[in-house]
This record gives C-alpha cells, structure tokens and sequence, in this order.
C-alpha cells in the first residue's frame, strides 16, 4: 500500500562567529543597503548518534538527531570585506569533507519594522520561483546546488548586540503529494559486504564532484559493483548493460535526515527536478545517502572494510507525481519552526555572553561606521584608527584632544608631561579625578594614560614623564647626561608617531617637538590659547627629506620676529596658570583633532596645499598654489583656524614658511644633522662656538663665545639678529621734520618725507 513520502525538515544551527560576521557585513558592506545578499552553508549526511552502555563498546541505542544545515563566519564572501573565505570555495562554509555546500540568500533590513512587516510568504515563494525556472531551464541538471536554497532573513540591533532571524529552506510542494512503496535499510538492499565496502570505495572517489545530488549504478557480484554519474549524465547511468547483465540504477542524494521514516528536506525539491526534467519517469528508485561521512572517514583511515551494520542509507521506491496532475505549480513551504515549534522568528541576544571589551570596540565602530552610511561614504576610516597620535602635554588641551583622538577610533595614543595632578586639575582636565591630585599627585602623563584605559580598554595609551629641554633654559654640567636622554628619548617618540599634537603652556616647550617633526617629516599639529582666543595649526611638511628648498607653509614659530626664550622666569601667579575661558580649551583641541582627520583624509596628506582665497602670506619664492588642486572627503585642510569667543568668530588664514624661522628652517635642520646634541646645547645655552662661523655673520674667536646681546643663539644663526639691526639701522637714518609732524597733525596728507 502506498504511503505519503515524509520529510524531516531542516533545523538551522548558527555558530557564534557569524553574528560577528553578519555585524561586519552591516556596517562595512550592506550599510543601508538591504538589496538580496549571497551567503553559503552546509549541511551533512544524517546519522544517529549511538547512546553507549556501561560496558566497553557496548551501544544501547542509537538516537535520531535533527537534519542540521550549518552557517558560520566562513560564508562570507572576501569581496565584500566582511572577512571569511570567498563564497566560491570552501573556507568555513565546508570544513567537513562529507559536507554539501549550498547557497543562501541574506534579506537584511534596517529596522525591526520593517523584519516585522516582511511579506514572508511572497519572500519565499520568489525564491521557489527560481528554482522552478533553474530547473526547466536544465541549469539544476548541471548544477544540483541551484536545488537547495536557504534563506536568512534577519535584522540586526547592532546597539545591544540583538539579532532578529528567520531561516527558510523554500520546498516546491506536490499537491497531491509523492508516494513509495517500500523503504529499505542499504546494508539490507545489497547483496554483500563486498559490495558495501565497494560502494564506500566508489563514494570515496567521486565525493569531490558530488553536489548533493547523483545517480548511482549498482551490477551485483561485478567487479566494478558501483558506478556513480552526475544527473546531467542521466541517459548512460540508465543504459543497459553489455551482456543483458542486471543492474539497477538510482537517483541517489545526501541525505540529512537521521530519521527512521522522515527522509531528507532536500527530496523534495529533487522530486520537483525529477516531475520536470523527466516527466515520463514516474516511478524512481532513490537512495538516501546518510554515511558520506562514514565513507570519507573510513577512506582517509585507509580502512578496507566497513562493518555493514554501520551503513545508515536507506532505499525508497517512489511514485513521482507527474506535474501536470499538481493542482498549483507553485506551492512553497520551508520557513523553520522555533524552539517552541512555532512559524515564528528567532532572537539571539549576544550582549550578555560577548567579551564587555569588545562589545565597547564594536560600539565604537558602529557610530564611526554610521558617519559612511548617508554622510561621507568615502571616508577611509581605518586611516584614522591607524594614526598613531603623540601629544606634547597632558593638561586641558591634552586631554579634551586624547577624548576627540579616541572617539575617531584612533587606538595609539602616548602622552608627554612633566607635572603632577594638581588639586585645580579635575574641574578642567577630563581624563583626572579628585584622588589623582591625592599623595602630591600622580604624573600626569601616566595618569592621562590610565583614565584612557578605563574609558576604553583597548587603546593603546602610553604616558612618559618628561620634561622637554627648552631654549635659553640653560643645562648645567650636571644635566648633560639626562638631557641627552631625554632628547634622544624625544627624538624615538617623533619618529614611532604619526601625528605631534604641541599643547603645552610656554612657547619654548614647542621648539624642539617642532623642530623634529620637521626633522621627520611628520605631521604637526600646534594649538594655544588666550583668554578668549585660540589657534590650532598645522606645520608644513617638507615634500622632500632631501630637499628643504621648495616651498611650504609655516610653523608655529614662521611668523615671529624673536626666537623662543626662557618665558617661565619670574611669572606672576596669573602668569604660571592657563588664564582663559573654560569653553575654549575643548573648542580648540577639538578643532585641532578635526583639522588632523581632514589631513588624513586628503590625497596629499600632510603635503596639502592650504585653501587658495588670497590669505596667503608671503616667504617662499614658489607658491602653495603650484601644488595639485585636490579635494579630500573633508575638503582641503586649512593651515591655520583663529577662533574667537568674543562674538563667536572663526577664520583662517596662511602663511607660508621663513626662511629664518628659527624652528624649521633649513638653517636649524642641517644644523642639527651636523651637530646632533651639540646644536641643541648651543640653543639651550644661548652661546656660539668657532665651528657656527660659516653660518653667522659675526666673528667667532676659538672656543666659545657669548651670542651678541640682545640677541639669541637661535637668531644669530638664522639670520633673525641681522635683519633686526638692519632694521634698527634704517630706522636711526630716517630724519623726521617738525614741519611734517605739525602737517600731520593738521590733517595735511603730502607725505614728502625722505627716507635715507
């Protein structure tokens, strides 16, 4: 009597690396996007496992576990950077031999509305429209896996770590359904154990080219017992054989069900290829393959044989409704059951079981990613995270520039100070609380480090307690060692950066950072403040290490006249404090963080021309203006922003750099390629020596000699000392007359005074 063909459906079972992947191909691939994506899993031949007495070896039972189609971090496809192998091999997505590999289609929304309101059913029964067209159209015939789609619809709170899903495993059904006749064990069916163990042989063999799918040709008692064909091969798999000998032929499948009666999901679209593709069959004899992976195990052991009560794999003769007698042709079913077996989706809430560090790394990521959904898709974000940022004082600026650093994902931060937490601290410097001021205070580049740990565990934040040799803070004898320590210390840390944020509070502090990122050619950031003013610029990088001729725009120190000196001597007590608004510090650094990621940003990086608007200054023979016109994602990057809170304004301006400066010039590099630490002591000094007459235009006597007075050591080098008696000459020569005083002072406009 004939009895409706039973199915055991899929369960799906998701490994925990691929909500990790699924975030990933969120935020870096789909974005917004909720187009139809390609995924990969697998599923396996069903077998029971055995329940093992308390004897050795001994099997009580063996029990039926459900039919599993598997997904993990390896499906996703390389080429759309979510990590994993490429959807075509087999990297995670087939891991075990015996496996089959099949393709899945993602259905990603952007709110859980929206996975709410979902047509489910029109969802999948697109999908089941596609496998009918793959199948009259032969493409299945050639390729099984078009036969075994799966579906994942899902959405993903990537906030709390919840993801929302539904897998289908779309089935074109039979109305009225398949029948069969008899269904036999394998081990039963074959004549011998020499043709099982023959079968394992030619399973071994052909398991490469298996697509989940094929026909099998069993001759008993024949020396070639087995011989396996693709579907597309159907005409010779069921050709007689030489001689009239008998043979049988199948139409045989992996199947994932370890159920006594329930035979595998994927039949049942392999049915609907059988009513279609071969039409006058209406009757197939399938076997239902569940011991691929005995057959792979036992052929990687190099065992000869196989004991036969092992073999799984049962024999079905079935009646195949023929597909003009279906009363729809297009009846899809196949949407899992939850765990309480209902048509319903599932939630995996991953917050609670996920490392709390990497959950706070994932958030960071998301808002950052956010920024690349609707506003500047083009930003190159891991730039950013890559930057590694040194800043030069660990005061108010340092820390509202190390909170605006961290929350552009930059993960190397090192911080330099030489001061300790102070009572006065807190209120003002966000990265220090009331118990670091506590004991004389912690240092306060360490302590800067520390708070940037706790606030986000995986950065890598360092602080070194230095204090920063200064010109015309002189060092004694006594002082050569550890200041030749603490520059070559200085010297490493420039060369380990990417980026020198300068924010201390005294202008000499700034020259030598200055001065060796110019050395390095790293960018430089620069910010200081006034009571209500500020300004945060960057240094210009030299376009060439061995080239310091060709222009560029200014540092810090271009523009002034003197060259820095002891400023920290004899201070009032408003002098020794940072006297200025509270609002401007995180306005400033925070300006100075953005005017870094618009850099980064730029095709030229550092070397970006400035904003062309007829603000620029003069210096240099060649104009910024000569350098390529080119756009960064953020624009391009202005030299110097002034900002004021007296009536709120902001603008910028550019100065190119000076020849004389007495920080960048190529006068103090080659300088201090020359002479190294002896330069630099000459600068900290304020002396000259007999080897500087080459490049000062005054007389040297042998040894040491005292700069001129009135004068510094970084001045006289340069040329700064020169042109201020130049100056000072022009000025004493210009004759003033009473007469065009009293003119003057009446209104009257002829300037015919005569400059000598």
């Amino acid at each position: 009597m004939s009895q409706i063909v039973q199915f055991e459906p899929f369960s799906s079972t998701i490994e925990p690396e691929f909500w990790a992947g699924l975030a990933h191909h969120k935020l870096h691939s789909a974005r917004l996007d909720t187009a139809r994506a390609s995924i990969r899993g697998e599923f396996i031949g069903g077998r029971r496992h055995a329940v093992r007495g308390s004897t050795a070896g001994e099997i009580v039972q063996r029990v039926a576990v459900p039919a599993r189609l598997r997904v993990s971090q390896g499906i996703w496809s390389s080429s759309d950077g979510s990590g994993g192998g490429n959807a075509g091999d087999d990297n995670g997505a087939s891991a075990q031999p015996s496996g089959v590999t099949v393709t899945g289609h993602l259905y990603n929304t952007n709110t859980i509305e929206e996975f709410k309101k979902c047509d489910k059913g029109e969802l999948l029964r697109g999908v089941g429209a596609e496998i009918l067209e793959d199948v009259c159209s032969g493409r299945a015939t050639k390729n099984p896996e078009l036969l075994w789609p799966f579906v994942l619809l899902s959405f993903s709170d990537l906030k709390k770590y919840h993801f929302y899903h539904w897998f289908g495993f779309p089935a074109v059904t039979a109305d009225p359904p398949d029948t069969y006749e008899a269904m036999t064990p394998l081990s039963s069916h074959i004549g011998s154990e020499a043709d099982l163990d023959a079968l394992r042989a030619a399973y071994a063999e052909y398991a490469a080219s298996v697509d989940g799918a094929f026909l099998v040709r069993y001759q008993p008692g024949s020396s070639c017992a087995w011989q396996l064909y693709s579907l597309a091969e159907w005409d010779a798999a069921f050709a007689e054989t030489p001689g009239g000998e008998r043979a049988e032929t199948m139409l045989a499948f992996i199947d994932p069900s370890s159920h006594a009666s329930r035979l595998g999901w994927p039949l049942r679209n392999l049915l609907t290829w059988m009513r279609h593709a071969h039409a006058e069959t209406r009757r197939v004899r399938v076997l239902c393959f569940r011991d691929a992976a005995l057959c792979a195990a036992s052929s990687s052991a190099q065992q000869s044989k196989v004991d036969p009560s092992a073999f799984e794999s049962i024999v079905v003769d079935i009646n195949v409704t023929a597909a003009a007698d279906l009363k729809s042709a297009n009846s899809v079913s196949g949407w899992e059951r939850n765990e309480r077996d209902k048509l319903a989706p599932r939630m995996v809430n991953l917050s609670s079981t996920m490392d709390p560090v990497r959950l706070a790394e994932s958030a960071l990521d998301l808002n950052l990613q956010l920024m690349r959904w609707r506003l500047a898709p083009s930003i190159d974000l891991a730039k950013i995270a890559g930057t590694r940022a040194l800043l030069v004082g660990s005061g108010t600026l340092g820390a509202y520039a190390a909170r605006a650093l961290l929350a552009w994902g930059v993960r190397k931060i090192t911080f330099i100070d030489n001061g300790r937490v102070s009572f006065s601290n807190p209120p003002r410097q966000p990265l220090y609380e009331f118990e670091d001021t506590l004991g004389g205070g912690k240092p306060k580049a360490e302590a800067a480090a520390e708070a940037m740990r706790r606030i986000f565990p995986n950065v890598d934040a360092q602080g070194v307690q230095m204090s920063i040799p200064m010109p015309g803070h002189a060092v004694s004898p006594a002082e050569l060692d550890s200041t030749r320590l603490t520059v070559e210390k200085l010297d490493s840390l420039v060369q380990e950066h990417d980026v020198v944020f300068l924010l201390t509070d005294s202008r000499e502090s700034r020259w030598l950072p200055t001065m060796l990122g110019t050395l390095h050619r790293k960018i430089v950031i620069c910010v200081a403040l006034g009571f209500d003013s500020y300004v945060a610029m960057r240094h210009g990088v030299y376009p060439d290490a061995d080239d310091a001729s060709r222009g560029r725009l200014g540092c810090y120190f271009c523009n002034d006249v003197v060259a820095p000196t002891d400023s920290l001597t004899d201070r009032t007590l408003d002098q020794q404090c940072t006297v200025t608004r509270p609002g401007l510090a995180p306005i400033a650094s925070g300006t100075a963080v953005e005017l870094l990621t618009t850099i980064l940003q730029h095709p030229l990086g550092g070397l970006a021309p400035a904003p062309t608007s007829g603000s620029g200054s003069g210096g240099n023979s060649e104009s910024l203006s000569d350098a390529p016109s080119q756009e960064g994602v953020f624009g391009v990057p202005d030299h110097q922003i002034r900002g004021y809170l007296a009536g709120f304004r902001q603008h910028a301006i550019v100065g190119q750099s000076s020849d004389m400066c007495t920080a960048c010039s190529p006068k103090i590099i080659t300088a201090y390629r020359e002479h190294g630490f002896e330069f630099l002591l000459r600068a900290f000094n304020n002396t000259l020596v007999a080897e500087d007459a080459p490049h000062v235009p005054i007389a040297v006597e042998d040894g040491a000699a005292n700069v001129p007075e009135g004068y510094s050591y970084l001045e006289t080098l340069t040329g700064l000392a020169a042109l201020h008696r130049q100056t000072d000459d022009i000025m004493a020569d210009i004759e003033w007359s009473d007469a065009e005083d009293a003119d003057a002072a009446a209104g009257d406009t002829d300037d015919d005074f005569e400059a000598v």
